[in-house]
């Protein structure tokens, strides 16, 4: 995982709902622009521009800002709920893994450091897919909350969104976030089926909270200092992604259902023999694809021609099957199972 504190694992994730897309309204998420913005320092993570307090980086190695509080309500916010906002703190290196390249610190969220953060892709094929999807510096985005930032600029990085996924055995976890919000935001509430919940002052134009429990309809709305509403993200009602949590942790990876006829080799479909009860769905790796089966009968599996690439997908816990392997600095053919 990127971060220490709040990380989501997303071992058999069950994604209930992600909504994230562009909203109408008078910013671009990807750049602030400083002559529009009275001078505001910024600096990019992953490509999305994050106010901050100073162009210098408060440590290095990797390198980390403190982001830039928005300006005070100037207006009675009582009607929004409890104030849940950043609470500040002091950033340190060890709240960062080896994979950070630079990140920007917001304060303490429910007594845990909150970062936005880019890291190095873990192989050439997910930098690729970050630069085609138009994220150019190839980096990943990601928040302390890993809910809504998502992998390119695109599709959600620097969007809204609210997530709620679930690990094994575990109780669900819920996030709500919004990052490139504009400097001249002051407040934003979030309102849960018609009723608030709270708001949020944003830092480094970013606000994220984790709610205790998940709406049926939900709304983000974003104040001036003045009490003047500058944009809104909804409403929007929770959509589940999938009929199981296996199927849904598939699509909260990217991957795509495919047909039998799309299985990249003969040799693989021959392995793994498709019948007309099962889904298939594809997921990228490093020299071609993993592909899952998932079955209304039995534990899903994967398969891969290469054992390498099978060995990415451990995080599926999963079992597996491969056709290729390196021993000793030869490739052997054959069917290997894994782990």
């Amino acid at each position: 995982m990127p971060l220490k504190a709040f990380a989501v694992s997303v071992g058999a994730v069950l994604l209930l709902g992600v909504v994230a897309w562009f909203v109408s309204g008078g910013y671009d998420p990807s750049a602030i622009d400083p002559a529009a913005t009275h001078g505001v320092e910024t600096v990019e993570i992953a490509d999305l521009a994050v106010a901050v307090v100073d162009s210098e980086p408060v440590f290095t190695q990797p390198n980390v800002w403190v982001g830039l509080d928005g300006p005070a309500p100037e207006f009675d916010t009582s009607v929004f709920g409890p104030d849940l906002s950043f609470v500040e703190g002091e950033p340190t290196p060890d709240d960062l893994d080896d994979r950070v390249v630079e990140a920007v610190y917001l304060g303490d969220l429910d007594d845990q450091p909150f970062y936005i953060y880019s890291q190095d892709t873990s192989s050439i094929f997910d930098w690729f897919s970050e630069v085609i999807f138009g994220n150019p510096s190839g980096d990943i985005l990601g928040t302390s909350l890993s809910c809504c930032s998502g992998s390119d600029m695109d599709i959600e990085g620097g969007l809204p969104g609210l997530l709620a996924s679930q690990t094994s055995g575990e109780p669900t976890v819920i996030v709500a976030e919004w990052l490139g919000l504009s400097p001249d935001v002051s407040v934003v509430a979030y309102q849960f089926d018609g009723e608030f919940i709270g708001w949020q002052i944003p830092v480094g134009g970013a606000v994220s909270i984790q709610p205790e429990t998940a709406p049926g309809e939900y709304m983000f709305i974003a104040y001036d200092s003045q009490g003047r509403e500058l944009d809104r993200f909804g409403p929007h009602e929770m959509i589940p992604l999938g009929k199981t949590p296996e199927e849904s942790s598939l699509l909260a990876r990217g991957a795509l259902e495919i047909s039998a006829d799309q299985i990249p080799t003969d040799d693989l479909r021959e392995v793994i023999s498709p019948t007309a009860n099962v889904q298939l769905y594809a997921l990228p790796a490093e020299d071609s694809q993993v592909i899952v089966v998932l079955s209304t009968e039995g534990q899903p599996h994967v398969y891969a021609t290469s054992c390498e690439d099978l060995e990415q997908a451990e995080i599926l816990h999963w079992p597996g099957t491969c056709l290729e392997r390196t021993v000793n600095g030869k490739r052997e053919s054959g069917i290997f199972q894994y782990p």
